[in-house]
């Protein structure tokens, strides 16, 4: 309905006349007011001539550079890469944002950042790296608010508005619909107070279509309504005939046309008052369409006539100029016809009549050839569209045809490879947890005999009865691994996801481990905000939040701390965090490879080795993933992605 605003050169300065910026700049003598004077012309031409604006900016850049002036180089740089973004040069339009950012940067200058920020978003926008873009617009949000920048701000916000609306439309998240609503909410907010009267109808036609998507109809009635009220505030007809004719479409579209007539009748006489033929025949045809609607058919038709009239009289001007022209060419000779025969009296009165009804036969077969021709060619036009219509609806669907075999093959191979790992890491697993089962038992009956039959002392027994206890506490968390990990394999497709309180579930997993934190002195430190949701299955992550906190306890010396919170950079990321003895690139890179290891923790902690296997699969059952940054010594962070 609307469209984003891609380019933004600065919020302040005004242009000048390029003549008088001209006859200034052959007087000035000053690198650094013929650095202004170029980069004031290039502003002046940026849109319609770029690549005399990209000339005008690089003589302002030098010009700057000649006078030492830091903020005249990255202004003229910006306006530099505004130009070639119209030009779609965008890899030197990004070159040269960056490099005016840099400039910024350096001199603290932070209205430019800003601007540098939207333009390097405006980029990332237009080569669909959307994602990308935000971010961009987000820091320059965070800088226009320390400078209270309000223009600045409404522009930043109705970029972030449109992105998480285009976002929405391919996610139907609703986290994506509340964020566009609530950026497009303070965009509008904003413009109101500036009184920009077209970016508020810009973004109202956006909040419409956001509410109508989702049903709101209500909603996007009043939001259609401002647009009118704000349309008549103005001087401009065709907006006030586009806010009329937009609101009684959406009235008709919702079943109410007694209510959309007002709307379009009130069009179709300001169409009438500016005498636009091509105004005029759009609103009647609106008018016909609603008195369809009302089952009122004698109006529908008269104003389908009027349409079809308008539609002939836009289309044929040329040829009735032609007729037109015949017709004063026969008058004028039916005058000079007239004064002969006054001359001649009755001699010629004869031939005035054959004349008189030649001419009268010629005019009307050229009219009627007029009118064959134009009907003829109209209906060759209507056939051509038809043909080209009905080839372009096979060829989509033929391509749609191809994109969903190639899509369904691209799964299956997907399929086919994480079975194979899937069965590889089961053979290693069952072979390890053999081995892990088969050793701590062993030693727990050799031990138990040795008693029975006397050969220990009680002395002996207590000695290495510790050791016993540690084998028993090994096989006991493999067995509880291996069974929450045998459950999710029979109950793999039945994901139980709900809305989980984040903060809530790590209290609870922290006063579980309380015990064994606490006999290492470490520290605990929940940074997830209090009622933060995430929408998942929560038992599947407890389970990889529970094995994740006992890896860091049991890695992490007495004193050091363990702390959970949220990726900044991913809002529904969860990362777990210590300051225990860390890893190497080589251990990080056997992580997640099947190979299933285990070291001692700092007190000698033995684990089985399969924890972080069986997080790995919980995790990508949930659609998550694990990532983790480590530098030996300097502690372990991993991170749970969300996706």
């Amino acid at each position: 309905m609307f469209v984003l605003t891609l380019l933004f050169v600065s919020f302040f300065q005004a242009q000048s006349p390029s003549d008088s910026l001209k006859a200034e700049l052959a007087k000035e003598k000053s690198p650094e007011k013929r650095s202004t004077l170029y980069y004031q012309l290039a502003r002046t031409v940026y849109g319609s001539d770029q690549d005399l604006a990209i000339l005008y900016a690089d003589s302002a850049f030098q010009e700057a550079k000649n006078a030492g002036s830091l903020k005249q180089q990255a202004n003229a740089l910006n306006v530099k890469g505004v130009s070639q973004l119209i030009k779609s040069e965008f890899d030197q339009s990004m070159a040269s944002h960056l490099e005016a950012l840099k400039i910024r940067e350096q001199i603290q200058d932070t209205t430019g950042m800003v601007e540098s920020y939207v333009n390097i978003g405006n980029i990332l926008y237009r080569t669909s790296k959307s994602y990308d873009a935000s971010l961009q617009y987000k820091k320059g949000v965070r800088l226009a608010r320390m400078t209270d920048n309000s223009r600045a701000l409404s522009l930043l916000y109705n970029n972030l508005g449109s992105y998480f609306r285009d976002r929405w439309k391919s996610t139907d998240e609703k986290i994506d619909y509340d964020s566009a609503m609530y950026y497009l909410g303070g965009a509008l907010e904003m413009k109101t107070k500036l009184s920009d009267k077209s970016g508020m109808i810009n973004t109202l036609g956006m909040l419409t279509e956001l509410a109508q998507a989702e049903g709101k109809f209500q909603e996007a009635e009043n939001f259609l309504k401002q647009v009118l009220e704000i349309s008549e505030t103005t001087d401009n007809k065709e907006l006030q005939i586009s806010a009329k004719v937009e609101m009684g479409d959406f009235l008709l579209e919702n079943g109410s046309p007694s209510r959309a007539l007002p709307f379009f009748l009130s069009a179709h006489e300001i169409a009438k008052s500016m005498d636009s033929k091509f105004q005029t025949t759009h609103t009647l045809g609106y008018l016909a369409k609603v008195y369809v609607a009302m089952g009122n058919y004698p109006k529908a038709v008269e104003y389908y006539k009027q349409k079809v009239e308008a539609d002939w009289k836009l289309q044929n001007e040329s040829n009735q100029k032609l007729a037109n022209d015949l017709l004063i060419k026969y008058e004028t000779e039916k005058k000079e016809l007239e004064n002969q025969r006054l001359l001649e009296e009755q001699r010629f009165l004869d031939l005035d009549l054959q004349r008189k009804n030649e001419q009268l036969i010629a005019v009307g077969l050229a009219f009627l050839i007029l009118i064959g021709i134009y009907f003829w060619q109209r209906k060759k036009k209507l056939e051509l569209a038809k043909a080209h219509q009905d080839l372009n609806q096979l060829l989509a669907q033929t391509q749609e045809q191809h994109q969903q075999i190639e899509l369904q093959a691209k799964a299956l191979e997907q399929s086919n490879q994480a079975l194979k790992e899937s069965n590889r890491i089961r053979e290693r697993l069952f072979s390890v947890i053999s081995h892990d089962l088969k050793t701590p038992i062993t030693t727990l009956q050799t031990g138990l005999e040795y008693w029975s039959d006397k050969i220990l002392s009680q002395e002996e027994f207590q000695a290495i009865l510790p050791k016993i206890i540690t084998q028993t506490e090994t096989v006991r968390a493999l067995m509880e691994n291996l069974l929450e990990w045998s459950q999710a394999q029979l109950d793999y497709s039945k994901i139980s996801a709900s809305e989980v309180d984040l903060h809530a579930l790590v209290q609870e997993l922290i006063g579980i481990l309380k015990q064994t934190s606490e006999s290492k002195g470490l520290n605990f430190v929940n940074e997830i905000p209090e009622g933060h949701l995430i929408n998942t299955d929560q038992d599947r992550l407890a389970f990889i939040l529970r094995n994740l906190i006992s890896n860091a306890i049991k890695y992490t010396p007495s004193g050091g701390t363990v702390s959970l919170g949220l990726d900044p950079d991913h809002r529904h990321s969860i990362y777990v965090a210590d300051t225990g003895i860390g890893m190497s690139q080589e251990q990080i890179s056997a992580l997640f490879s099947g190979k299933i290891t285990s070291k001692k923790g700092t007190k000698g902690e033995k684990g089985t080795g399969i924890g972080l296997i069986l997080c790995k699969e919980f995790a990508e059952s949930i659609g998550a993933r694990l990532k983790v940054r480590s530098q030996e010594n300097q502690g372990s962070v991993f991170i749970i992605l969300m996706d």
